[in-house]
């Protein structure tokens, strides 16, 4: 299956490009930010209703229990914990940029920087972890882009593409996550160490 999807980016890196509409960019951009809104919950809302018939996604992962009634479904496959692992679902904050759009009349492919924030209650202080994302997406016949292909990969920031300054996230933090946790005596033990 991974050997089918690298295929397919492989050919369409080696497609020429054609004009890009303005109308059918502005619809490549929807469906990738349809798929972050989607796919940036604890569970995930159902992103697999943006897949082209076919497509594969080789990206981090959600899971999520399909639209399968219980009694048709295996209880052991369903049974655990199901763990959203895509960065815009893990991080505190997340954004992200389309570094590159190149869409011809029946295929579409976009390359993805995604970056997660994240606060260090020990350090006092906010980091960020990235990915690399990829998306090939294919027109439908009736005009819909779905994605064909998706693959996202953590990747080391390099200095060009690092926050600056980063985002304050104490605040949020406190009133979500480490709301359990006392902001003064961090910050005494930040000061400690």
């Amino acid at each position: 299956m991974r050997a089918i999807a690298v295929l397919v980016l492989w050919l369409f890196t080696a497609l020429p490009t054609f004009a890009q509409t303005p109308d059918d960019g502005a619809k490549v951009r929807a469906v990738i930010a349809d798929w972050y809104s989607r796919v940036g919950h604890a569970e995930a809302d159902r992103p697999y209703l943006l897949m082209a018939p076919g497509g594969v996604d080789a990206g981090p992962g959600y899971a999520e229990i399909p639209d399968i009634p219980a009694a048709q479904r295996s209880a052991a496959a369903w049974s655990g914990p199901h763990i959203n692992n895509e960065l815009a679902a893990q991080a505190l904050k997340f954004s992200y940029d389309i570094d590159v759009l190149k869409v011809d009349a029946h295929l579409a492919k976009a390359m993805v920087w995604e970056r997660g924030y994240f606060y260090a209650y020990a350090a006092q202080q906010t980091y960020e972890n990235a990915a690399l994302a990829m998306f090939v997406l294919e027109k439908q016949a009736d005009g819909r882009w779905l994605i064909l292909a998706h693959q996202a990969t953590s990747i080391g920031i390099p200095p060009t593409k690092v926050t600056t300054p980063m985002p304050d996230l104490h605040d949020l933090f406190y009133a979500t996550v480490g709301k359990d946790r006392d902001p003064v005596t961090d910050a005494k033990a930040a000061k400690a160490n």
